[in-house]
């Protein structure tokens, strides 16, 4: 069975390396600059595609590894140019799109699926490190998702298996835990740095903190794991903060936001606790 790649992004080259760390065959890529097929090939150990019809001739899995907006385009351009045949497996790698992007594929007699890593490329090396331990989504077209599902059992990765419909939240959920955590962080070491602590320094400190949440989550869940002044009920301990960030609405207006949320969250945890004078020092802030 062999592989290609329309993209030569860090998705692309990174998910290729991985599968060629697992024996599967990568014929090579296209992209829309040479230079760019060239590295992900030599990465990979394949071919820099000049001509897409060559790539798609010779595969017999074709994924899409463009940026997200492109993924649409890419795929009526094979179809207006007669470059598919019937029976093709075309998967794009967006986890906010279904495969429905690809329809007029399906309409020439392609198979069409997504396919996603739970996972962030921000770097190829730690990309490929990463995807071990890393869950898939899949979705699309009854019929080969098969080929799909073999595939990330042969290299033993857990998958979900999603509907069309389902998409959007899968990616919404992804956005929140990965994209928004960034901001959270970065609110937190300004706070820090607004008393003359500095931004390397304050993430180096926190980063205990950080990791020893994450590990309570793991080994309790979100709601067992919630610890501080609102688990505890502390109005007074929120007062203070309050005042301390009264000069910075932006930062009280976050401050207050996420207050409200981790109440709710703190609710679930202590059922017979009351939370109302909590909840109105905070919407007092208004």
């Amino acid at each position: 069975m062999k592989i290609g790649f329309i993209g030569a992004g860090k998705v692309g080259i990174a998910f290729g390396l991985y599968l060629k760390n697992h024996e599967f065959e990568i014929y090579g890529y296209y992209s829309r600059t040479s230079l760019s097929a060239e590295k992900a090939a030599k990465v990979t150990g394949s071919k820099a595609i000049l001509n897409v019809k060559e790539l798609v001739e010779n595969t017999d899995i074709l994924f899409i590894t463009t940026s997200d907006d492109a993924i649409n385009k890419v795929c009526n351009d094979l179809v207006e140019k007669n470059l598919l045949s019937e029976g093709k497996i075309l998967v794009h790698m967006s986890g906010a799109s279904s495969s429905k992007i690809l329809k007029k594929a399906k309409a020439a007699g392609c198979f069409i699926y997504s396919m996603h890593p739970l996972q962030a490329f921000a770097d190829i090396e730690k990309a490929v490190e990463n995807l071990k331990n890393t869950y898939f989504s899949i979705e699309g077209d009854e019929e080969k998702l098969h080929v799909l599902e073999n595939m990330l059992k042969t290299i033993g990765n857990p998958y979900f298996k999603l509907t069309d419909d389902q998409k959007s939240i899968y990616h919404l959920t992804a956005c929140v835990v990965s994209n928004y955590l960034v901001t959270l962080m970065d609110y937190g070491v300004s706070l820090f740095r607004s008393i003359g602590i500095n931004e390397k320094e304050g993430y180096k400190a926190l980063l205990p903190l950080i990791e020893g949440t994450i590990k309570n989550i793991d080994h309790l869940g979100t709601k067992n794991a919630l610890t501080g002044p609102i688990a505890r009920g502390d109005v007074g301990t929120i007062k203070k903060h309050i005042e301390a960030l009264k000069d910075h609405e932006d930062a009280l207006d976050f401050y207050k936001i996420m207050g409200l949320k981790t109440i709710e969250l703190a609710e679930k945890k202590n059922e017979n606790k009351k939370f109302e004078n909590l909840k109105n020092t905070l919407k007092e802030v208004e």
